[in-house]
């Protein structure tokens, strides 16, 4: 989402917003060493038409079966706070796991906001 503006900034963006792309960048760059859980995993997509960020979150059962749950919201602090909270999730996520949810949720809001193409790292 933010590569092409770092790549191109347009000349209306100020030294701060111009920074600001660029430490996304960086961190867009540090999400590649992360490590995930590998019970759980999740997809998000967002519909600019409704205005709506749609998560389903695959997870394997104790036998090795797949079986998805999914969430749909306007925001990304309301989902974030009813996945985490949700009595259907049986698997624990790792504090990395949450805020790289939590950081592609809010990417995923930003492209709603300014009509942008999402693509999850």
């Amino acid at each position: 989402m933010y590569r092409n503006m770092l790549l191109y900034p347009s000349p209306r963006l100020n030294n701060k917003q111009k920074q600001y792309l660029k430490d996304i960048s960086i961190l867009n760059q540090i999400s590649y060493k992360l490590s995930l859980d590998s019970k759980s995993y999740f997809v998000i997509t967002i519909n600019i038409l409704d205005q709506v960020i749609n998560v389903e979150q695959f997870c394997f059962n104790s036998k090795g079966q797949l079986y998805s749950i999914f969430f749909k919201g306007k925001t990304a602090k309301l989902l974030c706070h009813t996945i985490l909270n949700s009595n259907h999730i049986n698997i624990l996520l790792s504090n990395q796991h949450v805020a790289y949810l939590a950081r592609e949720l809010v990417k995923s809001e930003l492209g709603i906001l300014f009509n942008q193409q999402y693509i999850q790292d």
